[in-house]
């Protein structure tokens, strides 16, 4: 079941950023051998702004807090990047929609562990099957596209500073 978050068209204020966010902690921290060529397979091609979760620790920390003890699963990993990277609609494969209801379960109950208002995300269909190793939404936030996924992330990072301050902060208090 898909959530009921009315969708609002942007105003002039308010312009929505596609951001690529490649999975590199959630898969190849468990794959043998050097992931590089695989990442630089994947995000050959890409023309939107592409960045590390790696460069990201608190993706990991929201995805085994979300998971409560657990492996972290798919919705876990996807709650955690939407509540890092601010994102109000996720990209997903037709089937990957029904994963929806189950992210945004995730994000109230970090919310809830966190005392921290986690807003539903809304998804949208984009292709026919799944892209393992990267997640794609789009965020209010604004950036200038730099020449590498590293300069992205970093560059993400500072403009993003006391949004990830404030969750260190609630993840602090979470006990993590």
């Amino acid at each position: 079941m898909e959530n009921n978050r009315r969708w609002a068209l942007p105003s002039a204020n308010h312009i929505t950023t596609a951001l690529c966010i490649v999975g590199d902690v959630e898969h190849c921290s468990h794959q043998p051998g050097n992931p590089v060529p695989q990442l630089q397979a994947q995000l050959a091609g890409i023309s939107r702004p592409c960045v590390l979760e790696s460069l990201f620790p608190e993706v990991r920390a929201l995805a085994y807090l979300c998971a409560a003890g657990a492996s972290p699963q798919r919705a876990d990993w996807l709650a955690a990047r939407v509540l890092v990277f601010a994102l109000d609609h996720l990209a997903l494969a037709h089937d990957e929609l029904s994963l929806m209801d189950a992210v945004n379960q995730r994000l109230a109950r970090l919310s809830r562990k966190l005392a921290y208002e986690c807003q539903s995300v809304r998804s949208f269909a984009l292709c026919c099957g799944m892209r393992p190793l990267r997640t794609e939404g789009n965020s209010a936030q604004l950036f200038a596209a730099q020449g590498s996924p590293v300069a992205q992330s970093l560059a993400l990072r500072s403009q993003l500073a006391a949004h990830l301050q404030l969750l260190r902060q609630r993840l602090a208090i979470a006990g993590c």
